[in-house]
């Protein structure tokens, strides 16, 4: 009898599992729908032939749980390739909703009817399975509030992250719960725990770079704040000044009223429309990032490690740096965010210059430091295209390497030097 509850279950499951990524994109417009039927098809195959050969070699243990997740969402990820992250946001909601009914059935399957009922397989399928079956159906029945819940996930920028880590510690509580209840071995107590460990050592360092981009923001934030009482007291003069000059007009003073437009005019040449935020006004990337006129970029240096005694000349320094600089500006097109951080690891020091602007395509980023390589548009100037491969020349001349990263968030080029 428990054999096939179980296995009905599974088939069930299998079949949800892979069914809301299908509902979902078909809905959206994004796969048609032969293509999307046969995938469904083969996902549920694969996903129940993935659930029977781990609960096979593995049992109905907390390893197995985390195994079969971890799989599902490689094969979901697979079959809809092309719009994997929606697909796996579909999958964590599926997920979550059957991991909720899963510990809530089971605990009352626990606690309390097993020592009301003599038949144990009886008080099984009544308690955990049938429940589950009612779940499952009432989840298909309101597919359609689902895929509301899905629609509005979609719209927030980390939704699929935030997705990872739902499941991870819905994972870890169902895992948590077989280990009280004395389904598990002592090897799999221990690998449950050290992956616990691991997973809250991974969120603190998760957090931590959450914090520091809360401090940017909050720096960004003064910094803003003191520009905008800057913009107050010009509003002021300008209020001042607007009624000087009606009076010049007034009185025909026009000679006056030239000389006081030019003197205006020269004073809002001087208002700089940027925020600067540094942390080290005598160093050596102030002195470089002084030196250009961001206009409406908004730049943030922070130095963590001072860079003035790394084995190199600051010729050459003010040379790499200048250069990967000037590429951020134009691909900012003259208005966005330019970090520029230094820091130590080891025995390694890290120049990072990340900017905000649009992403560098994957069919050219190997080719950004080959020289005469250019994206620009204006091919009349012989200077372009040398300027990076000039950056990747001068920092492997001074013993050091240069990484680039790029993705529709932001631009990052890291160059490592050993102390």
């Amino acid at each position: 009898m428990l054999t096939i509850a179980d296995i009905t279950n599974s088939i069930i499951q299998s079949i949800l599992t892979s069914f809301f990524p299908y509902y979902f994109l078909k809905k959206e417009g994004l796969i048609k729908n032969k293509d999307g039927i046969i995938k469904f098809i083969l996902t549920s195959i694969v996903i129940f032939a993935n659930v029977t050969i781990v609960t096979k070699l593995i049992g109905g243990t907390s390893l197995s749980i985390i195994i079969m997740n971890i799989l599902n969402m490689i094969i979901i990820a697979c079959s809809y390739f092309d719009h994997y992250n929606k697909a796996i946001v579909s999958y964590f909601i599926m997920y979550i909703i059957m991991q909720i009914s899963v510990i809530i059935v089971g605990n009352i399957h626990w606690s309390y009817i097993q020592e009301l009922l003599n038949n144990i397989e009886l008080s099984t399928v009544l308690t955990m399975y049938l429940p589950m079956y009612a779940i499952e159906l009432l989840i298909f029945i309101f597919k359609d509030k689902i895929y509301s819940i899905y629609k509005l996930l979609n719209r927030y920028k980390y939704c699929f992250e935030v997705g990872v880590f739902f499941v991870l510690s819905f994972d870890y509580i169902l895992s948590l719960s077989l280990i009280i209840h004395g389904n598990d071995s002592v090897v799999f107590k221990n690998l449950i725990i050290i992956s616990c460990i691991v997973f809250l050592i991974s969120l603190f360092m998760y957090v931590l770079s959450i914090n520091k981009k809360i401090n940017e923001i909050e720096k960004l934030n003064i910094a803003l704040s003191n520009k905008n009482n800057e913009l107050k007291k010009i509003k002021h003069d300008y209020g001042s000044q607007i009624s000087y000059i009606n009076g010049l007009y007034i009185m025909e003073q026009y000679e006056r009223l030239g000389d006081l437009l030019k003197h205006i005019i020269n004073g809002n040449n001087q208002v700089s429309g940027n925020i600067k935020i540094i942390s080290n006004e005598n160093s050596i990337i102030t002195c470089i990032v002084n030196s250009f006129d961001f206009k409406d970029i908004n730049i943030i240096v922070e130095e963590e490690s001072d860079i003035q005694n790394l084995n190199i000349s600051e010729y050459d320094l003010q040379k790499i740096l200048s250069n990967i600089i000037s590429n951020s500006i134009t691909a900012l097109g003259n208005n966005g965010l330019i970090i520029i951080k230094t820091y130590k690891i080891f025995n390694n020091i890290y120049i990072s210059i990340k900017n905000n602007g649009p992403k560098i395509e994957d069919k050219i980023i190997d080719k950004i430091f080959d020289e005469g390589f250019t994206t620009k548009t204006d091919m009349n100037k012989k200077e372009n295209g040398f300027g990076l491969a000039i950056v990747k020349e001068l920092v492997e001349k001074n013993k050091g390497k240069i990484y680039v990263d790029s993705n529709v968030d932001y631009t990052e080029f890291k160059i490592l030097f050993s102390v």
